[in-house]
């Protein structure tokens, strides 16, 4: 089957899915309008399961820290690849310094709920597929090899984590560019509200990564 066959087979079931996640919205809200409200932002990133390992205060100083890095950056309705890459590095080295662990899926997360339409999320489930497809599917099979995401140990590490990152998420905004007009043809003909096609995208990819689902 087709990426392109699977999409239209399952655009709903991951339509469902996205409507089923119901702070998403609450969160993309209060970035965009205010006021600031780091009770949502701390149970947002517990319902994602951000705060593994990380208790008590730790978690209130990560929320302030990327509460504080939404406030210095103005929203825009689209952003570039420099731009995407710069708030990637900064977002995730500000979050390092709290905690000193790999951020790569919670930056892409907190990015996301910042400029919805254009961030793409990372997941390990996503990244399993793209491994796989890059090796079957002409729109992209160009990309430079995937390989597996970097080990962050140190400080020095975010660089080639973004680097992975940007990677990532430029072959699933290939597919998303590829399928904008499928996407577009499956929204109308579905009465579709769920607003953010990247996200449907990273849904139906998010979907095939995972095993224990059925096909």
């Amino acid at each position: 089957m087709s990426f392109r066959a699977y999409l239209e087979s399952h655009y709903v079931a991951a339509c469902n899915l996205q409507r089923g996640i119901s702070r998403d919205p609450l969160m993309i809200a209060m970035l965009r309008d205010g006021p600031a409200d780091a009770s949502l932002v701390k149970s947002w990133m517990r319902d994602y399961g951000l705060f593994q390992g990380i208790t008590g205060q730790r978690r209130d100083a990560i929320v302030n820290r990327f509460l504080a890095f939404a406030r210095s950056h103005a929203r825009a309705s689209h952003v570039s690849n420099d731009v995407i890459k710069d708030l990637y590095a900064e977002l995730f080295t500000a979050l390092y310094r709290e905690v000193a662990r790999s951020w790569m899926s919670a930056t892409s997360k907190l990015l996301w709920c910042l400029y919805p339409d254009d961030i793409v999320i990372y997941d390990a489930f996503v990244h399993r597929t793209l491994v796989v497809m890059q090796c079957i599917d002409a729109d992209i099979s160009g990309f430079p090899r995937i390989g597996a995401a970097p080990s962050i140990k140190k400080k020095a590490d975010i660089a080639p984590a973004t680097a992975h990152y940007m990677t990532y998420q430029a072959m699933v905004r290939k597919l998303h560019s590829v399928h904008a007009r499928a996407l577009a043809d499956l929204r109308l003909r579905n009465n579709e509200l769920y607003p953010y096609d990247i996200r449907i995208v990273d849904k139906l990819l998010w979907m095939i990564g995972d095993s224990k689902r059925a096909y």
